[in-house]
């Protein structure tokens, strides 16, 4: 099969839109029909028109088969940039960026034009996409997050919020009337004050909070690798004991760890299956859906 046959919504008729990989059976994709799953994207994968634009396509051919999706994307990349664009520097303190005043007004704006941008491009396709962003309504809640220690002092992130509750009711409404919810990696405390929130955080607490069938996340790496020097030595699963060898022996480190370690929270919240996937392969959140080891990382809880 060529081209990917969208399912209509209310029938069997299929149009023919974008280029599909050869593996992928639209009719197994469809026997998921009714589960939840929770995909974020990449700030990298959303900086490159092509990539996103085929993460778009695959999202709606989920949503035509009967998939419910929910959508939570970074923009770390975009950030940076704007940042840059001012002679300002960024810092950065164990992988989460320092967020002063002005940093936090560049990232309000920068995550609400992605924001905008992604729910339009749902939209095009002709399916039902909410913005959820600081223009709009932010359903995540958070808090100060406390000191981070480092090796020689504890470092004050500024404006940088840790997730405390997840607006379920308000999202659920909506997902399951037929809604794609777009959430930003935004967090709100009871004073109605943003807070910068790490993207990957708050794709895992609104699928912890929702108990999801499926939580990917599409990155710009191959997954998990044995060694982060050749990308050919993906990691296909892991289960939580395995992945405990993994950071115990050093094979985890760096950004993946603090990843995988909150997946495995993730899987002890009840999340069915996590998927880290490389977004920049053809089809990646298809193949991911149904094949997460041929394009990623599969992450489950059993042992």
């Amino acid at each position: 099969m060529n081209t990917a046959e969208m399912f209509d919504a209310n029938s069997e008729v299929c149009t023919s839109t974008h280029q599909i990989h050869p593996s992928i059976r639209l009719d197994e994709i469809k026997s998921h029909a009714g589960e939840v799953v929770v995909v974020k994207f990449g700030g990298n994968a959303i900086m490159n028109e092509s990539v996103i634009d085929s993460l778009v396509n695959d999202t709606i051919t989920l949503v035509k088969a009967g998939i419910h999706v929910v959508v939570v994307h970074g923009g770390g990349t975009a950030v940076s940039e704007a940042i840059a664009a001012t002679g300002k520097k960024t810092e950065k303190v164990n992988g989460l960026r320092v967020t002063d005043s002005e940093t936090l007004e560049i990232a309000v704006k920068v995550f609400s034009d992605i924001n905008q941008k992604l729910t339009a491009k749902l939209e095009e396709h002709g399916v039902s996409a909410l913005s959820f962003s600081s223009q709009s309504a932010i359903p995540i809640f958070t808090e100060k997050m406390g000191l981070i220690e480092t090796a020689s002092n504890k470092v004050d992130l500024g404006w940088v919020g840790e997730v405390v509750a997840v607006e379920a009711g308000v999202l659920e409404s909506w997902i399951f009337t037929g809604w794609i919810p777009v959430i930003s990696p935004m967090g709100v405390d009871q004073n109605g004050h943003f807070y910068n929130i790490n993207a990957d955080q708050a794709a895992l607490a609104v699928a912890t909070t929702l108990k999801v069938d499926k939580l990917i996340f599409l990155t710009d790496v191959p997954g998990v690798l044995k060694n982060p020097q050749d990308k050919t030595s993906t990691i296909s699963s892991l289960n939580p004991t395995e992945a405990q060898n993994y950071i115990d022996d050093g094979t985890i480190t760096g950004g993946m760890l603090p990843k995988i370690k909150s997946c495995m929270a993730g899987l002890k919240a009840g999340v069915q299956k996590i998927a880290i996937l490389n977004s920049f392969e053809p089809n990646a959140l298809l193949r991911g859906f149904l094949t997460p080891e041929s394009v990623g990382t599969l992450i489950v809880g059993s042992d």
